[in-house]
């Protein structure tokens, strides 16, 4: 695999856990990143909390193609496939 590849998929992986950590911090009343992700688990809203999360994805996306890095973008789409996999797993299980 190119060294680009596994980079674009390792930041299209990493970079949704960190949007959710930094909407919590900042946006929230509760600042505890553990704690909202039980509660999300508890009312059974992870998979929308992810969906909302993967979208900062497509921004990182374009910035990959407008910049001319095609195979970072190609690792930040490979991530979002397998976080919609995911997503699908945990909604419909």
């Amino acid at each position: 695999m190119n060294n680009q590849l596994v980079k674009g998929t390792i930041i299209g992986l990493i970079a949704p856990v960190a949007a959710f950590v930094v909407y919590i911090a900042f946006f929230t009343d509760n600042p505890d990143p553990i704690g909202v992700y039980r509660q999300l688990v508890q009312m059974d809203l992870l998979s929308h909390a992810m969906s909302l999360s993967v979208l900062i994805n497509l921004v990182i996306f374009f910035m990959n193609i407008k910049t001319g890095r095609d195979q970072e973008a190609r690792g930040v789409l490979l991530a979002t496939i397998l976080y919609g996999i995911t997503i699908a797993i945990i909604r419909f299980s």
